[in-house]
């Protein structure tokens, strides 16, 4: 899968906090999770997100966080999109709040008339301190950080998180499990020929079963991912490397020119050659 490039201002410490400074390698980012919580405080443009079946748009000082193996995907218009990019390990928190993992934490951008704008816009000015400690990287730069990050995580545990009991969830989490597991699987395999029948048998599903399952949860047919998993891949090829178009088509897993392109246009908004061309004019800039 495609990553973002990070630059790792505060690496992860005794507090399980990491802060990055971000770019996107790549413009589309198709469905993925991360193990540690994720916090992203939008630095400049905007990108579109879909997480637990919502289409948003993520705009200039906003911020979103993804909990803990959320599913989200995140695709811009531009590969200049900078963002602040904040981790952090639930269990190593646990000193602070002992059953954390326990609070589900949902933050999305919110309209000025919301009952909560109040808290997010001071979560968002959190981001924005956060953001300039690391860019001044003084000697106390990092305990500062620390501290400004667990403001962040207190006033997003108290204003917008929902405690679970042990058990609560175990219908969702075993979904969740399982659309993690059919992830996992697709970006190992996505060169090869994978087929429905494949797949859902690796999962222990029936093909009927297994089509309305993705269709369910993720919003999109599992060919529509499993394409969006391999033009990601293209667009990378096509921006960091010197193979050609056919190379790189069958190198992401495609066998038809026509879905390739299609695709490539609808995602990227350029034909293949054009990014091609665009990547070779950038290098001589």
């Amino acid at each position: 899968m495609a990553k973002a490039y990070h630059e790792a201002l505060h690496p992860l410490g005794n507090l399980g906090i990491q802060v990055s400074m971000a770019a996107l390698e790549n413009t589309h980012i198709p469905a993925h999770w991360h193990e540690a919580m994720e916090i992203l405080f939008c630095l400049n443009g905007s990108v579109r997100i879909h997480v637990e079946h919502e289409h948003l748009t993520l705009q200039h000082n906003q911020l979103i966080v993804f909990d803990s193996k959320e599913v989200h995907s995140i695709h811009s218009d531009s590969n200049l999109y900078m963002f602040l990019c904040i981790h952090v390990d639930k269990k190593r928190l646990s000193v602070y709040c002992p059953d954390l993992e326990l609070y589900h934490i949902k933050c999305r951008p919110v309209p000025l008339d919301d009952p909560k704008s109040t808290q997010y816009i001071h979560i968002c000015q959190l981001a924005h301190d956060l953001t300039r400690l690391n860019v001044e990287n003084e000697s106390t730069s990092a305990m500062r950080s620390d501290g400004t990050a667990l403001l962040m995580l207190a006033d997003l545990i108290r204003y917008f998180s929902v405690y679970s009991l042990p058990g609560a969830t175990a219908g969702t989490s075993q979904s969740n499990d399982t659309l993690r597991e059919i992830i996992t699987y697709v970006n190992e395999h996505y060169t090869e020929k994978l087929s429905l029948e494949e797949v859902a048998n690796q999962i222990g599903f029936s093909r009927e079963y297994f089509c309305r399952f993705f269709k369910q949860h993720m919003g999109i047919t599992f060919l529509r991912y499993l394409n969006e998993v391999r033009i990601s891949h293209a667009g990378r090829l096509l921006m960091n490397t010197d193979m050609s178009i056919s190379e790189v088509m069958s190198e992401s897993g495609f066998t038809n020119q026509t879905i390739f392109n299609r695709l490539f246009k609808e995602i990227y908004g350029m034909t293949p050659r054009e990014s091609r061309n665009t990547s070779v004019e950038e290098k001589y800039l």
